[in-house]
């Protein structure tokens, strides 16, 4: 009854706090169970010792004393914690200050387990250091998170993971030693930069790409935070294959294995998993000369239309959708792709999209396209498609002539002639569907989404990529 009240449930504890209020604790004495006359009903007792016992029917002999001691002794039969165990909170509800001391994989644990987003757990880091710093300067982080917290907390994160998994190789290094010779890491020619991070080394020390491009922070190939790095990549490059992942990736990180573990990122992808076609493998025919021959990018091109897509209007909620339309401009020379939307399928709309594409990527000499028969089909759509390319009108034929550029058609039935552009339009559906779905966009978000895909799909490696850290 002398300590504390919180430390009981409830009923305990509102029972216990009342009886404190009724007296002064510190006159109380502990009464052991032999001198305990209510022992006589809690524990049983028969009735014949019962009747001709002293303490049952005078009380102990402590209070009939003038002064009875504050404390009476030990006593076996005492109640033990063990005993009202089940009375008692946990310790981390009743105790004031709990000083718990975690190692890093614990910290990082308990990190991941706040959310699978890494912006989100980079967020939480940064207020967790953030809350740090305010405690110990007069000077107190406020407002929005800058972005020197976020690469700090980046780097806390790397540092914790790299501690963890490299501890040997980063002991080492710090004494001026070589990794060990079973080191997964022996072969990258490691070393440790300012903030005490692993880099792999190279020799492109003395190139103009930053700090990240040049000397990637290594990771371990199995650290859950690992693939949430790289879930974050794939999702931020609208879902791209392993390769070009692992590109991406590797502009600031260099995962143990990565190859490997974009592939089964990639793999385990649902929404990939769902749009992924399956493909049937042809005999190609030779490559024409405008694929083989050096020359300025998008000079020789090759055309196609996909679509339509539907879009609505701003603020518009439900009503009828509009159609629109995606020109897909690919360079035989380079692969590097232009999209542009088109309102519909019009002389004018495409005189005005031509004109935007040689505006930003220069003139064309040559337009290849498919065989305007492909085009013959059902929907009206396709008519009108057949319709243009087939008999250009007369604007459109002086437009061409014009600008001296020449336009010609693959062979009818041979879609292999036109593989390049036909590639670029599964390239550009890929990430569309997986990132738009069933969702009805604006002609803004419609226009971002077909710009971001341009620049995620010019942003692909030109060769394959190389397992050795210093293949230029």
């Amino acid at each position: 009854m002398k300590g504390s009240s919180k430390r009981w449930k409830s009923f305990v504890s509102n029972r216990v706090t009342e009886i404190q209020s009724l007296g002064d604790t510190s006159a109380w004495a502990h009464c052991p169970g032999k001198q305990n006359p209510a022992d006589f009903l809690s524990r049983g007792v028969n009735v014949d010792i019962l009747l001709n016992s002293d303490l049952w029917w005078k009380g102990p002999q402590f209070l009939r004393e003038d002064d009875f001691p504050t404390d009476t002794g030990n006593d076996d039969t005492s109640i033990s914690l063990h005993d009202i165990s089940d009375e008692l909170k946990k310790t981390s509800d009743y105790s004031p200050l709990t000083l718990t001391v975690l190692n890093h994989n614990s910290f990082i644990d308990g990190i991941l387990k706040i959310s699978n987003n890494y912006m989100s757990i980079i967020r939480v880091m940064c207020y967790v250091l953030r809350f740090i710093h305010n405690v110990k300067n007069i000077e107190r982080l406020a407002g929005h998170l800058a972005i020197k917290e976020l690469q700090r907390a980046e780097i806390y994160l790397v540092q914790l993971i790299q501690q963890g998994e490299f501890a040997e190789e980063i002991k080492n290094l710090r004494k001026g030693a070589t990794v060990p010779s079973n080191s997964k890491v022996k072969s990258l020619n490691c070393f440790l930069d300012e903030s005490g991070i692993l880099r792999v080394g190279g020799r492109l020390k003395y190139s103009d790409l930053s700090l990240d491009e040049k000397h990637p922070i290594v990771l371990p190939d199995k650290h859950p935070l690992t693939l949430i790095i790289v879930r974050y990549y794939h999702l931020k490059y609208l879902h791209v294959g392993s390769n070009a992942l692992l590109y991406h990736i590797r502009c600031k990180f260099w995962i143990i294995n990565g190859r490997n573990v974009c592939r089964k990122v990639v793999f385990q992808c649902i929404t990939c998993f769902k749009n992924k076609p399956v493909l049937e493998s042809q005999i190609m025919g030779d490559l024409p000369r405008e694929r083989v021959t050096p020359s300025f990018p998008f000079c020789y091109v090759g055309m196609d239309f996909c679509g339509p897509f539907h879009i609505k209007f701003k603020n518009q909620r439900k009503g009828i959708l509009n159609k629109v339309y995606v020109c897909i401009f690919v360079c035989l020379s380079t692969k590097a792709i232009h999209l542009d939307f088109v309102s519909d399928l019009t002389s004018d709309a495409f005189i005005a999209c031509l004109k935007h594409f040689f505006s930003r990527r220069g003139k064309s000499s040559k337009i290849f396209s498919d065989n305007a028969k492909n085009f013959v089909g059902a929907s009206i759509e396709q008519k009108k498609l057949y319709k243009m390319v087939s008999h250009p009108n007369e604007s459109l034929a002086n437009f061409l002539l014009s600008e001296n550029i020449e336009w010609k058609f693959i062979p009818p039935k041979s879609p292999n002639f036109g593989g390049l552009w036909e590639a670029g339009v599964k390239s550009f559906k890929h990430h569309l569907k997986r990132v738009v779905g069933n969702a009805h966009l604006t002609l803004e978000e419609f226009l971002t989404i077909i710009l971001e895909i341009e620049s995620v799909l010019n942003s692909r490696p030109l060769t394959p990529l190389s397992t050795e850290f210093d293949n230029f």
